[in-house]
C-alpha cells in the first residue's frame, strides 16, 4: 500500500492504453506522486483519499440536509464522463450545481497553478479502468474536434 492506495491502483497507468493524457499531453510517474500530494492536500478531504467520494456508501443520496456530497473521482464517479476542458474547469472555478442539491465545490484557480490543477486531474485518472480512460479520451478528442473547426 502506497498512501493508503494498493499497489494495483497505482500502477494502473503503467500499461500501454492506460497512459495517462490531459489535452494529449502525457503524464508521467514523478508528475503523478505530484498529483497525488495535491489532490490529498486539496481534494482528499471531500473526495475522498480513495476518490470514494465524500459519502461512499451512498455517494448519490441526499443526507440529512438534502445535499448530495462531492461524488466519487474512482472508478464507481462519473467523473470520467467528462471532458478534459470541462475537469478542468470545475477544479479552476469550481462547481457550478444547485446548491440546494450539491455541497458546491470552491474554486481552486486561485489556489493551485495551472500545472497544479493538471497534476491533480492526472492523478484522478489513475484512479479509473482503462476503458474509462480510453472513453474519456475520445470524448475530449471528440469534444476538440468539434469546436476546432
Amino acid at each position: 500500500m502506497v498512501d493508503g492506495r494498493s499497489n494495483s491502483a497505482q500502477m494502473q497507468h503503467s500499461s500501454g492504453d492506460a497512459q495517462i493524457q490531459i489535452l494529449g499531453r502525457r503524464f508521467y510517474e514523478i508528475e503523478l506522486t505530484q498529483g497525488q500530494a495535491s489532490y490529498t492536500q486539496y481534494c482528499a478531504a471531500c473526495h475522498g483519499i480513495d476518490g470514494q467520494g465524500q459519502f461512499p456508501e451512498a455517494p448519490l443520496e441526499p443526507d440529512a440536509t438534502g445535499r448530495i456530497g462531492a461524488p466519487p473521482h474512482n472508478e464507481t464517479g462519473h467523473s470520467w464522463h467528462h471532458s478534459d476542458v470541462l475537469l478542468i474547469r470545475y477544479v479552476t472555478e469550481g462547481g457550478f450545481s444547485d446548491p440546494a442539491r450539491f455541497y458546491i465545490m470552491p474554486p481552486f484557480g486561485d489556489i493551485l497553478t495551472d500545472e497544479q490543477i493538471l497534476l491533480v486531474i492526472a492523478y484522478i485518472k489513475t484512479m479509473w479502468t482503462d476503458e474509462q480512460r480510453a472513453s474519456q479520451r475520445q470524448l475530449t478528442e471528440d469534444e476538440q474536434s468539434m469546436f476546432s473547426g
